[in-house]
């Protein structure tokens, strides 16, 4: 290369860095210069962030960790949960068939008892803790019988277990010995047997003609009907007029109305008395009238 190149390339580049020196200035201008200046506190901004992230990450890790361990214990309580539904499920079906033996042992008992108490009870057998006893289980069963909603069904154990109980009471209450006894250690039988009867129309008309055959048995022993007369309420027997639908159970009604009140008049209802005397059966009819005539003609 000759003298003469060289001068003509070091001019160019004499040329070349003129223009660099004049745009140099107009990209690195003052707002460049400054915001180098923020460069680095933004480094550690970065940085504190980095370690945030870390923190967070940590933290998500830590409870993704605790929702499994829940997962999987709500998956051991739904196990224990099938588990114990199961065993559940099989003690129900074994109360319940220990309680449909129980029923047909308790009616099969006491209907043997029931055919057995209508040849009478000696005064020593009346005697026994047994007897108080069973009266204990009357209660107990009456008052459960009686807040069924519905009629019971006839020929089930359960049935056959009320009535059994209810039919041995009546035919305790038939002889002297069994009256003596109930008057002297049955008065709060006696108490609830009156305040659940308007509760016995809707379940069992066999079972309401025998307690009020109960009643009236007790009636023929003068403390009995003292006991009775203290606690049986012409409302109560307004109850049973107003809403069987059975002959028995009215004409039943009016015999222990007839043992327990020598005067008849206020005893039953104004209503009471007029279905009694219209009633569509003969017995029932005939009765009304000649006891309520014999209490007072205005009842009529």
């Amino acid at each position: 290369m000759d003298g003469s190149q060289v001068f003509k390339c070091l001019s160019y580049a004499q040329i070349e860095l003129d223009k660099i020196k004049e745009t140099i200035p107009q990209i690195i201008n003052k707002d460049v210069l400054h915001s180098y200046k923020f460069f680095g506190p933004t480094q550690k901004e970065l940085i504190l962030l980095k370690d945030e992230h870390k923190k967070l990450k940590a933290e998500v890790t830590r409870w993704k960790n605790k929702c499994e361990t829940a997962q999987n214990e709500l998956r051991l309580e739904k196990e224990v949960h099938r588990e114990t539904q199961s065993r559940l499920a099989g003690m129900k079906e074994q109360l319940s068939l220990e309680v449909q033996y129980c029923a047909k042992l308790g009616s099969s008992c006491c209907t043997l008892l029931w055919s057995l108490s209508k040849h009478g009870l000696q005064r020593s057998t009346l005697n026994t803790t047994c007897v108080l006893k069973l009266m204990e289980v009357f209660e107990e069963t009456l008052v459960n019988f009686s807040h069924a909603d519905t009629k019971v069904d006839p020929l089930s154990d359960e049935m056959r277990l009320v009535e059994a109980l209810c039919g041995t009471l009546t035919n305790i209450s038939a002889c002297e010995e069994g009256r003596d006894y109930l008057v002297e250690n049955a008065s709060d039988s006696v108490a609830l047997i009156i305040s659940l009867l308007p509760s016995l129309v809707s379940t069992s008309d066999m079972v309401l003609r025998l307690l009020l055959m109960f009643l009236y048995n007790l009636t023929i022993h003068s403390g009995g009907q003292t006991l009775v007369k203290k606690k049986l309420e012409g409302q109560a027997i307004d109850t049973i007029i107003a809403k069987t639908h059975d002959n028995q159970v009215v004409l039943s009604c009016l015999r222990l109305v007839d043992s327990v009140f020598p005067t008849k008049h206020g005893v039953l209802t104004q209503e009471s008395v007029i279905i009694c005397v219209e009633h569509k059966n003969k017995d029932i009819r005939e009765f009304a009238r000649q006891i309520f005539t014999k209490g007072s003609v205005n009842e009529l």
